[in-house]
Parts: structure tokens; C-alpha cells; sequence
């Protein structure tokens, strides 16, 4: 697998879990590293030793975003899906285009129609709430693939509030944490954010490190910006400036 900085603990036990045909749970605070995890076990998915077929749902805020990515790869693999409803009449799909204008329920039929047993490992990021229509999904999903599941909630007792909307299968889950970078994890993450042989980095990384903690999202964006020369104030980079912009940022996201 190709080098994911300060990750190689989680990396192998994920690999663990998923060899080992288990489900789990990943969950870590915005900015951790969640997403770049996951990305990093899909795109190297081939260096496992695993006979699972994988599939990336990078968004999972709602059933459909859940249903899609998986009906598509399916469709890629039997050429053709098929549903039949409840006045056994079959309904076939044969082109991806054509899967959008099927709705939920026949969707999450021809899925279970076609998915087999333990065939595929379903990624799903962003899995920010578990509403009733997504856990009356998952709980059976669970049975015919190995699920990983993302969130910044933790699905343990503390999240009581959350975890009382999911299936005692789902909260049971194992769990990994992703925690921010050690300060020597993190100054190798700004090194390679703004260039290895730029002298920039001894003087911003003390700084960006007392606000970011480690957090890897965090660390990149700063380091991004440190290099701009907008940011430059009596020849030193402003900190308290790039930080200020990113909270403009980010409100205006929402």
C-alpha cells in the first residue's frame, strides 16, 4: 500500500477487520483524517488480501445516496438488474443512466436480489444520521455484506442520544477511533503540504500546530494558505489572518 502519514496502526487493523470479514465503525472528530482513510483502503483495495468487491459511497446523508454507488456497481457486474413487484411484474435496468428514475423501494429490492452472501465490503462515509429508512437498510445489509461506516459520532453509549436510532446489530459494531497526528506526524504532513525543501515550514509549524492540535484537515488548510503572499505581514506569515479566513470559510459552507 502507498504511505498514508501517521496512519499505519489504523491502516492495519482496519485491514484486519476487513480480512477477517468483519463490519465495524470509524469515527473521529471533522478534519481527522476519516474520508482520507477510507480513500486510501479503497484505492489500494487491490493490496489486500481479500476476495471482497468494494464499494465507495462517499456520500450516505440519505437512503438514495446509499442505494446508488451499490446498484451501480452491481449493474456493472451482472449487466442487468431486476425487480419484481408485488403484481409479479419484472422490472429490468440495463444501463446506469436509467437507475435514477427508479425509486428507493425498488432499488433496495433489486439490490438484495443481486448482492449475494459476503460478496462485497459497502463503504459508507459521511453516515452523519441514521434515519429510519437507512437503518431499516442496514440491519439487513449487515447479514449479505461486510459494512464499514463513517461518522464524527462514536455509536457508543455517550452517543445515547444517536445510538438510540440505530439497530442493536449497528451500535454493536466494532469500533476504530482516528485521533489527531502527533506533533512529529503532523510537522511530516506540513513538510509535505508545502514542500520538503521550503524553509516556511520551521517557521509556521510551531504556530499551526497550537491551533490545529494535529488535526490533519486543519494542519493541510493552513498550510495551503501559509504559502500565499497575501498572508505575508512584515515579511512573516500571518497566522491569525489564514485562521480567520477559514472560520469565513467555513460559515459560508453551511
Amino acid at each position: 500500500m502507498s504511505k498514508l502519514i501517521g496512519r499505519d496502526n489504523e491502516i492495519s487493523l482496519i485491514k484486519s477487520y476487513i480480512n477477517k470479514m468483519k463490519s465495524f465503525h470509524i469515527y473521529g472528530p471533522e478534519g481527522v483524517g476519516k474520508t482520507a482513510i477510507l480513500e486510501h483502503i479503497y484505492q489500494n483495495w487491490m493490496d489486500m488480501n481479500t476476495s471482497l468487491i468494494p464499494v465507495f459511497c462517499r456520500e450516505s446523508r440519505t437512503l438514495k445516496e446509499i442505494l446508488l454507488p451499490i446498484a451501480e456497481v452491481l449493474l456493472q457486474r451482472s449487466r442487468t438488474l431486476a425487480n419484481i413487484d408485488k403484481y409479479k411484474r419484472i422490472r429490468e435496468i440495463c444501463r446506469q443512466s436509467d437507475l435514477k428514475e427508479v425509486n428507493s423501494r425498488e432499488m433496495k429490492n433489486m439490490i438484495f436480489n443481486n448482492i449475494g452472501h459476503k460478496k462485497f465490503c459497502i463503504i459508507l462515509d459521511h453516515l452523519e444520521s441514521v434515519t429510519p429508512r437507512i437503518n431499516a437498510f442496514l440491519t439487513p445489509l449487515k447479514d449479505l455484506a461486510i459494512i464499514i461506516t463513517a461518522s464524527r459520532q462514536s455509536w457508543e453509549m455517550s452517543d445515547y442520544n444517536f445510538t438510540a436510532c440505530l439497530e442493536y446489530c449497528l451500535w454493536l459494531l466494532p469500533k476504530v477511533r482516528i485521533k489527531n497526528l502527533s506533533k512529529y506526524d503532523s510537522f511530516l504532513l506540513t513538510m509535505q503540504t508545502i514542500g520538503e525543501a521550503n524553509a516556511l515550514v520551521e517557521e509556521v509549524f510551531p504556530d499551526i500546530y497550537d491551533i490545529t492540535n494535529g488535526n490533519p484537515g486543519l494542519t493541510k488548510k493552513f498550510a495551503n494558505k501559509a504559502v500565499l503572499p497575501k498572508y505575508l505581514t512584515g515579511g512573516r506569515v500571518n497566522l491569525k489572518l489564514i485562521d480567520i479566513d477559514l472560520k469565513m470559510e467555513k460559515a459560508c459552507e453551511k
